[in-house]
């Protein structure tokens, strides 16, 4: 079902443009309403200053999101999010790769780690100026419900792009016991797990959808799909086999969300 509400981080940098294009893009894309938000660091309430801080942010938005709801909060700013997330009924959290109030320079780590850990929403990661809908998707998965979930929440909500699954498996024992027939026999099993999965997950969709299985490991496999094909986003799930994103958000997320040029979708297993 497309997302009603899209809530979107903002911390008036001019790097949080691209977020807020794309949050205004999508609202358009699958009618939902747009919550603009705006966290504080810190404890404490100043009415005065958060007047000047809601109007501030308002003057801000682009005349697209004119209609948009704003509102500000104070505290630690992904623990925040979750919270006006669940608080706003949000379907869908949009955020930037830009400085937030003194996180990271991209908003990964601890940060994203506790966005995607704590709130029920997938977490849009935005990096790319958003000039049109998102038309190319890669999906990376390893066949778990965990990536089921995320490729069927990126089907609802752009049920027009077109959609490259990828899979990356690997040979166990290849440089001590080199052997092509094991490694045929590895390609040829993670080729039929993905031809299940993929009518496992979209049963009416399966000849629109592009998938391929790539001997190698996660990051690489996904990183050298994403330079070749430059897809307008790619999407992972929050929990899987492969520990794509574990308790934590994993070294192999983290990596992919630091280098990855495109825009990233998160979708927390549920």
């Amino acid at each position: 079902m497309p997302a009603s509400t899209v809530l979107v981080a903002t911390d008036l940098t001019a790097r949080s443009d691209r977020p807020l294009d794309r949050a205004a893009l999508l609202a358009e894309q699958i009618g939902a309403s747009v919550t603009v938000a705006h966290v504080v660091e810190g404890p404490g309430f100043d009415r005065e200053r958060d007047e000047e801080i809601l109007h501030a942010v308002r003057d801000a938005l682009p005349p697209s999101l004119a209609e948009a709801t704003v509102i500000s909060d104070h505290g630690a700013a992904p623990k925040v999010l979750a919270a006006l997330a669940a608080d706003q009924g949000a379907d869908l959290i949009v955020t930037g790769a830009g400085r937030y109030n003194g996180l990271s320079d991209f908003f990964l780590g601890t940060a994203v780690d506790h966005l995607v850990r704590h709130a029920e929403q997938p977490v849009l990661v935005v990096k790319r100026r958003a000039d049109a809908p998102y038309r190319s998707i890669l999906v990376a998965t390893d066949y778990s419900e965990g990536a089921q979930q995320a490729f069927q929440t990126a089907l609802q909500l752009f049920p027009d792009a077109r959609f490259e699954i990828v899979n990356a498996y690997s040979v166990p024992f290849e440089a001590r016991m080199p052997s092509a027939d094991v490694a045929e026999g590895m390609r040829e099993e993670a080729e039929a797990e993905m031809a299940a999965f993929v009518k496992r997950a979209a049963p009416t969709r399966p000849d629109a959808i592009h998938s391929l299985v790539l001997k190698g490991d996660v990051e690489t496999v996904v990183e050298q799909r994403v330079r070749r094909d430059a897809p307008d986003l790619v999407v992972i799930g929050s929990h899987g086999r492969s520990g794509l994103v574990q308790a934590t958000l994993g070294s192999q997320a983290s990596t992919l969300l630091k280098r990855l040029p495109s825009d990233v979708l998160v979708v927390r297993q549920t």
